[in-house]
C-alpha cells in the first residue's frame, strides 16, 4: 500500500512539474529583417526669410542681379539627429529655385550641394550621410511654399525624422513592422516609441484599427487573429527583429468597435465641474480626441460646428477630449499650462461643446482607447454603446441623419 501511495505521490508530483515546466516555456517567438530604406517620417514647417551677408557669402557664386536667397527664420541650419546641416534656397530672377545644402558640413556650398527644383514642382528630395548601424542614408524631402510673387518663399516643411520598417515571417505570412522614433533616437526600444504593426496582414498599416501604439514603459501588445504579440527586439546594427507572442491578458486595448458597451469615465470640464460619460445617457455622444498642435483636429472641429448647431437640440452632445501634450508625464505646472493653451484656443474658436482637461482623460485617452491618431472620434449611443470609432464630420453627419430625423 505504502508503495502504491508512494508511486501516486511520485506521478503527481511528476504531473506538478510538467505544469510548472509548460507553464513557464519561453513564449513562441518569430524573427525577421528590417528594411535597408528607410522613409521620411515626422514633418515640421519652418517659416524663412532673406538670407544673412554670410550665407549668401557661402554660395560658390554671388546670385545674379534680381535673385533671391532665402534661409530658416530660426535657424540657417537643418538639424538632423544632432548634426546641424546650413542650408539655404535661391530663387533666380527667372522664378528657377535650387536647394543649396552644405552635405559635407565644410561651412560653405560648394558647386555639387545644389538640388534644383524641377518643373514647377515645390519639394525636392535628397539623401544625406549617416552613420546608424545598417543605415547609411538619411532622407530628405523638403518643399517650399511660395507667396503671391513667385520670388517670395514664405515657409518650407521638411521631415527631421524618418519612419523605419521591417517584417517578420508568422505562419508563411509576411507581418509588416514600423517604428517611429523621436528625433534624437538612434535606437529602437519598443518599450518607449511609437510601434506599427500589421495584424491583419493587408500590408497596410491602420491606426484606427489600433494597429499603432506607443510604448509607455512595457512595448505594446497587438492582437494579430488568435495571437497576440509584441515587438521584443531590434537590433541597428544587424536589423534583426525580434517579435514574441503574449499573453492574452497584456491586450489592454478598448477596441470601440460597433455595439461594444463604452467604459463609463470621469472628467474635469474647462468649467473645473467633475462629470461623467454616464451623465449623457439617453443621448448621442461624440468623444473628440484633438490638440491645438493638431492640424487636421483644428479642420475637423470646424466641421462639426454646424453639426452641433443642427443636432444638439435633438439629443446631441460632444466632449471635446484634449491631449495637449502626448510625450511624457506632466507636471502640475505643465498641467495648468497646456489647460490654458487649450482653454484659450477654445475661447477665440468659439466652439460651444464640453471640454475635458487633458488631466481628467489622459489615462483613460492613452491606457484604454490607446489614442494614438489624432483626431480620434467615437460615436456613443444613447444606451451607452459604441456607434463607430471614425466618426468624423461626414461619417458623423450620415449617422446623426438617420438616427436623430
Amino acid at each position: 500500500m505504502a508503495t502504491a501511495t508512494t508511486s501516486l505521490s511520485r506521478a503527481f508530483l511528476s504531473l506538478l512539474l510538467l505544469i510548472a515546466v509548460a507553464s513557464s516555456s519561453p513564449a513562441a517567438e518569430f524573427r525577421g529583417k528590417l528594411d535597408p530604406k528607410v522613409e521620411p517620417g515626422t514633418r515640421v514647417m519652418t517659416p524663412l526669410a532673406e538670407a544673412s551677408a554670410e550665407v549668401v557669402a557661402a554660395l560658390p557664386a554671388a546670385p545674379g542681379a534680381g535673385d533671391k536667397v532665402w534661409i530658416l527664420k530660426r535657424s540657417p541650419t537643418i538639424d538632423i539627429k544632432g548634426t546641424k546641416y546650413l542650408v539655404a534656397i535661391l530663387v533666380t530672377a527667372g522664378g528657377d529655385k535650387a536647394l543649396w545644402l552644405d552635405r559635407n558640413l565644410n561651412g560653405k556650398f560648394d558647386a555639387n550641394e545644389r538640388w534644383p527644383f524641377a518643373g514647377d514642382r515645390k519639394d525636392v528630395e535628397l539623401t544625406l550621410p549617416w552613420d546608424n548601424g545598417i543605415y547609411r542614408e538619411f532622407p530628405l524631402k523638403l518643399e517650399c511654399s511660395v507667396g503671391p510673387d513667385a520670388a517670395v518663399l514664405t515657409n518650407v516643411v521638411y521631415n527631421f525624422n524618418i519612419v523605419y520598417s521591417g517584417s517578420v515571417d508568422i505562419d508563411g505570412r509576411t507581418l509588416k513592422l514600423q517604428f517611429f522614433p523621436l528625433p534624437a533616437v538612434v535606437a529602437i526600444d519598443p518599450a518607449t516609441i511609437r510601434t506599427a504593426m500589421d495584424t491583419d496582414f493587408n500590408g497596410k498599416i491602420e491606426s484606427e484599427r489600433g494597429e499603432m501604439d506607443t510604448g509607455r514603459g512595457k512595448a505594446p501588445v497587438f492582437q494579430s487573429g488568435s495571437r497576440y504579440l509584441a515587438v521584443k527586439s531590434v537590433d541597428l546594427a544587424t536589423g534583426d527583429v525580434v517579435v514574441e507572442e503574449r499573453p492574452a491578458a497584456e491586450y489592454t486595448r478598448f477596441e470601440a468597435a460597433a455595439g461594444q458597451a463604452m467604459p463609463d469615465f470621469s472628467f474635469v470640464d474647462f468649467e473645473g465641474r467633475a462629470r461623467k460619460l454616464s451623465d449623457f445617457r439617453g443621448k448621442f455622444v461624440l468623444l473628440d480626441f484633438w490638440g491645438t498642435w493638431c492640424g487636421p483636429c483644428i479642420a475637423e472641429m470646424k466641421e462639426l460646428d454646424p453639426i452641433y448647431a443642427q443636432y444638439a437640440p435633438r439629443g446631441f452632445e460632444i466632449i471635446g477630449m484634449n491631449m495637449e501634450k502626448t510625450a511624457g508625464k506632466l507636471s502640475a505646472s505643465e498641467y495648468a499650462a497646456v489647460n490654458d493653451t487649450a482653454r484659450a484656443f477654445i475661447a477665440k474658436a468659439g466652439h460651444k461643446w464640453i471640454q475635458a482637461t487633458q488631466e481628467s482623460i489622459e489615462r483613460f485617452a492613452l491606457d484604454v482607447i490607446h489614442v494614438n491618431a489624432y483626431p480620434t472620434t467615437i460615436l456613443v449611443a444613447p444606451d451607452g454603446t459604441v456607434v463607430s470609432r471614425q466618426a468624423h464630420a461626414k461619417v458623423l453627419a450620415d449617422l446623426l441623419a438617420k438616427r436623430l430625423r
